[in-house]
């Protein structure tokens, strides 16, 4: 099947060379990615692991810290290691590793304490991402670009690129497109025409959009419901700069059981308010408040995840955090929507 000519080349053939080079001449491989990963990272991590076993590679694929339960479909025989969990295990799969390749995260710092461990490993070091600004000082080789939805499609067309007659299997499709799902928000955001192409390639390949939304959308606790509706009860609006957010402290999290990956999508719940164009969402974690920004159409909120929120990201989805108390949250909120709203 010659899928691959649907879609455009993402990258110069020198870099696939390159990539191709250096796994010819390795045997173990390690795939990470970033802290509290979402469905863009574990189905990276999953779909390019699988795909490389496949090809007779030794891969470790490594989470700094748990993954939500919803995504405990795209790994089936719990392999991914966790370095919050299984220190040891990590540091010796690291030390031993040929190959270190980081997904869908634009630099190791975004790791944080298993950054250490992959900066100090010998191994020839691979950035695969779709955010701006990658780290290119933290790697040897860098396949970037934010001209795609996800981490995920890139990977997908990265394959395709470099072995443009390999059959994938059922579950690689399935890993690939819950990325690609997950991180368009279900297709409505980062939304490119070789968005639609690869995945409608990946349901070729087997994957089934059915049972991705179900495990993803419909497979949640009673409680992680009951902290929905409080958070759609406690939106906060700021009609002057057409924009609305939603903060949920500690308490809250730990009066309604909280497991991480309960609020997954939470930020986007203040954009279906007529008239709002621009959405916040403020989780309080035990040492900082972890920010989640949204907008529609021409408003860019990565200048200010990057000015007011030590963070970054797309044009109209970006991340951060703060330091200071909930009760700072809206101040500081306004004078970052001033520098974008007029």
């Amino acid at each position: 099947m010659q899928q691959y000519l649907f879609m455009k080349a993402l990258f110069p053939k020198n870099l696939i060379t390159c990539w191709d080079q250096a796994i010819t001449r390795s045997a173990r491989i390690v795939l990470a990615t970033h802290i509290n990963p979402d469905g863009d990272a574990v189905g990276a991590l999953t779909g390019l692991g699988l795909f490389l076993r496949q090809q007779g590679y030794g891969v470790t694929c490594i989470c700094p810290s748990p993954y939500p339960g919803y995504l405990d479909f795209l790994d089936k025989g719990k392999d991914i290691l966790v370095f919050s969990h299984q220190k040891e295990e990590v540091i010796r799969a690291v030390e031993e590793a040929d190959i270190v390749v980081a997904v869908d995260v634009s630099g190791l710092s975004r790791m944080e304490e298993l950054s250490r461990v992959l900066l100090e490993s010998r191994a020839f070091k691979v950035l695969m991402d779709h955010h701006i600004d990658p780290a290119l000082e933290d790697f040897d080789l860098v396949f970037s670009t934010p001209q795609v939805s996800s981490t995920c499609e890139l990977i997908f067309r990265l394959l395709n690129a470099w072995r443009p007659q390999v059959v994938f299997s059922k579950e690689q499709a399935t890993a690939f497109l819950t990325g690609i799902i997950t991180d368009t928000n279900q297709f409505a955001n980062s939304v490119y025409p070789e968005t639609f192409q690869a995945a409608s390639l990946l349901h070729r390949w087997g994957a089934d959009s059915e049972i991705i939304f179900s495990q993803v959308y419909q497979n949640f606790t009673l409680n992680r419901m009951h902290l929905m509706g409080y958070a759609l009860r406690n939106i906060r609006v700021l009609p002057e700069f057409g924009a609305a957010y939603i903060v949920l402290t500690r308490d809250v999290l730990e009066a309604f059981d909280y497991h991480n990956g309960d609020t997954e999508s939470f930020v986007n719940f203040p954009l279906a308010i007529k008239g709002i164009n621009v959405s916040a969402f403020f989780l309080q974690r035990e040492d900082y408040i972890k920010v989640s920004l949204r907008s529609k159409g021409a408003i860019a909120v990565n200048g200010i995840a990057k000015q007011f929120f030590n963070g970054g990201g797309h044009y109209n989805a970006s991340a951060g955090k703060m330091e200071d108390a909930p009760e700072k949250i809206e101040n500081l909120l306004k004078e970052a929507l001033g520098t974008i709203i007029a």
